[in-house]
């Protein structure tokens, strides 16, 4: 058995393939968050919805506090989907942007070889 061949296309194509196929999974995970994130956005109760009925003032306060427990969660769940469609994203940049790196990497080093051996 033969010495591996590091610098063969084949080798780098592969790999750098199989980043940019990730990449593209990613981007589709990044869209089909933002769709939740819009739907979830769209979504909501009114703050009758924490009506208490009892006799007295306690109704209202309860009500209150209800809604505003209740408007809090919502708010942070919105911002952890739209912000997991913005690091789906980030992530597929990276991945793509790490493909191009490993293939000018790569031909940096073959060409610095080819320099070297003919020098």
């Amino acid at each position: 058995m033969g010495d591996y061949n590091w610098f063969s296309e084949e080798t780098v194509q592969v790999a750098t393939e199989g980043l940019r196929d990730e990449a593209k999974k990613w981007h589709g995970l990044a869209d089909r968050m933002a769709s939740v994130a819009a739907l979830a956005a769209g979504q909501g109760l009114q703050p009758s919805a924490f009506s208490v009925i009892v006799d007295g003032p306690v109704g209202g306060a309860t009500t209150s506090d209800l809604n505003g427990g209740y408007q809090k969660m919502f708010d942070w769940l919105n911002a952890l989907f739209q912000q997991g469609a913005v690091q789906f994203d980030a992530m597929a940049d990276a991945l793509k942007q790490n493909a191009d790196w490993y293939e000018d990497a790569d031909a940096n080093s073959a060409q610095n070889f080819d320099e070297i051996a003919t020098s």
